[in-house]
């Protein structure tokens, strides 16, 4: 982890991968989540965004499941 100063505040953030870790991260992501790992789960277990772990999972092709627990829409109404 990196820190800066942005706005008189102390910030940390995560160094940009470079393309050969940012292949082998969306791999190990891909395994995991086509065992069963929700994409939270992943992203948690490897210390990423949830919005992070999503692009590498789409990134390494991996075919994403329905979230659970989704409502359905409301019929439109005219």
């Amino acid at each position: 982890m990196t820190t800066a100063v942005r706005d008189g505040r102390r910030v940390t953030y995560r160094p940009r991968m470079n393309p050969a870790e940012r292949a082998r991260t969306a791999a190990r992501l891909r395994e995991e989540y086509e065992q069963g790992s929700s994409v939270r789960g992943v992203a948690d277990r490897a210390g990423l965004s949830y919005g992070t772990a999503y692009r590498l999972l789409r990134s390494a092709g991996t075919t994403l499941r329905d979230r659970a627990g989704r409502l359905p829409r409301a019929p439109a109404t005219s």
